[in-house]
This record gives C-alpha cells, structure tokens and sequence, in this order.
C-alpha cells in the first residue's frame, strides 16, 4: 500500500511591531504555488500567539518574518516556546533583515535555517520541500 504525504502545513508570521508585509506575502504566495498550505497569522504577534497558533493549526513548519530589530530576543523564546509546548519537531525558519553577527545566536537558539534579504523564493521552497521529502510518510499523514 503506497502512503502519500499531504501537503506541507507552513504558518507565517510577523513577531513585534514590524508591520512590513510585503516580504511575508511574496513568500506565502510562493509556498501556496508550490502546493503548500499556508497560515498567516497576521501583524504584531508575540511569541507566545504564534507558538499556540503553531500547536493549534499543527503545523510543521514555523517561518518568522522580520524586519526590524528584536529578532535576538524574540527567536530564541519562540524556540524555546515551541521546545517547552513539545513542538519541537517543527521546523523555524526566519528570514529578512538578519544581519551575519545574529545568524549563530538565532542557529544555537534553534532557529533551523535563516533565508537573509533578497533570497529567490524557489530556494526557500526547494529547501522546504527537501525538508519534507525526507520526513517519514506515518509522520505526514
């Protein structure tokens, strides 16, 4: 009997008072094209709201988009949230205005994989892609 994963379940969204959504939108768009199912859980959430939207929904991928400063704090607590709420299989991903010096705080926080300014939508979706083509079928049903 052949077992097909359903689609990838991806929630985004925008911690703090960053209410910059054109970044956010382009890559929901892309996900949503490559047969993606995307949450967008709107502006100016804490980590706390998009940790229990992410249990909630039971996703499987978490993608924070930032631009502005305040990513060194709020990351690590969404990771430790995610760990904490036992939903520490779901891949975080961040991208946006992340400068170089904050990539290994934000990687030993948990943060799985940061797509900086300007990264090709196909990139964040083949990455996405292969992430979830090597995940067991049992797990994706």
């Amino acid at each position: 009997m052949t077992t097909f994963k359903r689609p990838l379940r991806v929630l985004l969204a925008k911690l703090g008072m960053d209410t910059h959504t054109v970044g956010v939108t382009v890559i929901g768009h892309a996900l949503r094209e490559a047969g993606m199912e995307v949450i967008f859980t709107g502006l100016k959430q804490t980590p706390e709201m998009v940790c229990a939207a992410a249990v909630q929904e039971d996703v499987d991928v978490v993608g924070i988009s930032t631009l502005s400063a305040g990513h060194t704090r709020s990351l690590p607590k969404l990771a430790r949230l995610l760990r904490e709420a036992g939903a520490s299989d779901k891949l975080l991903v961040a991208g946006g205005v992340i400068p170089e010096e904050d990539k290994p705080i934000l990687e030993e926080a948990g943060v799985d994989r940061i797509f900086t300014m300007g990264s090709d939508t196909r990139d964040i979706v083949a990455y996405l892609e292969s992430w979830w083509a090597q995940r067991p079928a049992e797990d994706a049903a």
